[in-house]
């Protein structure tokens, strides 16, 4: 019986990983109609209400996981994550560290926590990590957690040689790689295909709504920032970073005639199918929340910026915000994040600046053939000016000035981004020209994005806390 249980668990969380939420919930709770003292199934099943952004029920789920049994480590982890997107730190921190008093080796767990702390030098889990950093048995994916969260230390006190050291192993032990060309190609298809004929052919074509507001740019150039500003007006819903728009478009090649992958198949659309796929987006998107008492709704998937055309078409009178940031700060704040999906240009200096690159033409593509319809919210004029920027930003989404989206940080919204610590807190200038303290180990990159040549900075502190 416990090996047939055992297998359930095993196919249901194969089913969960690829994304079969509702295979893995019906396994989960008949297993606990007829065991309601299994742990595991307790445990996962909290992961998939997490996942359907039943968070109160995931929490409640996984602490009972824990009483259950107290000493599993991955517990302690993935409720620490549900508090931490949730913002309440406190809590997150204390299931992170139990994580790492369980599993000395947890690397995601030590990641996770200097993410949401900042430590002395006396900390006493610094010790373990440098323990961990020595462990010539740990795997190479737990290694890229530890010296991820060992940059976040050293960068943290101020200590950027060792800090750079650290993150340099950790991108390179990540194993992403990323085809620049084929992505140059894919981009250049893009610009080939959108032109003024094909923009006028499907003129009128879409859907009506003005709903939906698309937040666009580079990861990690204050996307998530700014839809915490709009999700603090009372007429804002911020469903977060949404995959539908994409899924639309996977469908529309699915059914293409001839099978070409976006956007090969748009010369030969009718134009009346735009109006559909505007329909099959917006009702996607009403399915995330709001409960259909907001006037705006945000879909903040930084990367849409490959389909301003394709949302134009499809839906004409969406708001589209562009999010700009000092091309610099914007690529060592990628290459400092450990994403988990999605962005593998990021791992590496060289295909992240000329992903950068080929990403700003594209906007100056977007730019020219759109003018008018894109909003460009700039991050270092939103630090310097804030009331500014944010009353233009609403009145280009039609909303009016609400003073609550002066004061975002106290807006209580789950945040899954990464910004989840930003986005919760008062304006500050320190994350600005951040980039400076790098400069002679960025030099490369700086070539790559024709930033000026300058002079390297002095280190801030020579302690130790990690060795390189």
């Amino acid at each position: 019986m416990k090996d047939l249980v055992r297998e359930k668990i095993k196919t249901a969380m194969n089913k969960q990983i690829e994304g079969d939420l509702r295979y893995a919930e019906q396994t989960y709770l008949e297993l606990l109609r007829e065991y309601p003292d299994l742990s595991d199934a307790s445990h996962l099943l909290g992961l998939v209400r997490a996942a359907q952004e039943r968070n109160e029920e995931a929490i409640d789920l996984i602490e009972k996981a824990i009483r259950l049994n107290p000493q599993a480590a991955a517990y302690h982890h993935n409720i620490a994550g549900i508090y931490r997107r949730l913002g309440r730190f406190d809590q997150a921190e204390t299931g992170f560290r139990r994580a790492i008093e369980l599993k000395a080796d947890y690397g995601e767990a030590y990641q996770g926590l200097f993410e949401v702390v900042r430590c002395e030098a006396s900390e006493p889990v610094l010790s373990k990590l440098r323990e961990q950093l020595d462990n010539a048995a740990l795997d190479e994916q737990s290694r890229c957690y530890m010296h991820f969260a060992a940059g976040k230390v050293c960068d943290d006190a101020g200590d950027f040689e060792r800090a750079f050291k650290h993150y340099l192993k950790a991108n390179k032990l990540a194993g992403k790689s990323f085809d620049c060309t084929r992505n140059e190609s894919f981009f250049k298809d893009i610009v080939y295909q959108y032109g003024p004929e094909l923009m006028t052919k499907s003129e009128g074509a879409g859907h009506s709504s003005d709903q939906p507001v698309f937040i666009v740019g580079m990861p990690r150039s204050g996307t998530s920032l700014v839809e915490q500003i709009l999700a603090s007006h009372s007429g804002v819903f911020g469903a977060g970073e949404l995959h539908d728009l994409g899924w639309v478009i996977d469908s529309a090649t699915r059914k293409s005639p001839d099978k070409l992958p976006f956007p090969g198949w748009l010369a030969d659309i009718n134009p009346a199918s735009f109006r559909l796929m505007g329909e099959t987006y917006l009702a996607r998107l009403a399915a995330h929340g709001g409960d259909g008492q907001y006037s705006r709704i945000v879909d903040k998937h930084p990367l849409n910026f490959q389909f301003l055309g394709f949302i134009r078409q499809i839906l004409p009178n969406a708001k589209i915000l562009h999010i700009t940031r000092s091309s610099m700060d914007t690529c060592l704040s990628c290459f400092f994040q450990n994403f988990t999906k999605g962005q593998d240009y990021s791992f590496d200096l060289r295909s992240l600046g000329i992903f950068y690159n080929q990403y700003h033409r594209l906007m100056s593509h977007w730019m020219s053939l759109l003018p008018g319809s894109i909003h460009e919210v700039n991050y270092e004029r939103l630090l310097q000016d804030p009331e500014t920027e944010i009353r233009e930003m609403l009145q280009f989404c039609n909303l009016e000035f609400e003073p609550g989206c002066m004061a975002f940080h106290e807006t209580q919204r789950v945040v899954k981004t990464a910004s989840f610590h930003r986005v919760r807190q008062p304006l500050y200038q320190n994350s600005k020209n951040r980039w400076l303290n790098y400069q002679r180990q960025l030099q490369p990159l700086a070539n790559i994005l024709g930033v000026g040549k300058t002079e390297p900075v002095m280190v801030l502190s020579d302690n130790p806390l990690i060795h390189g």
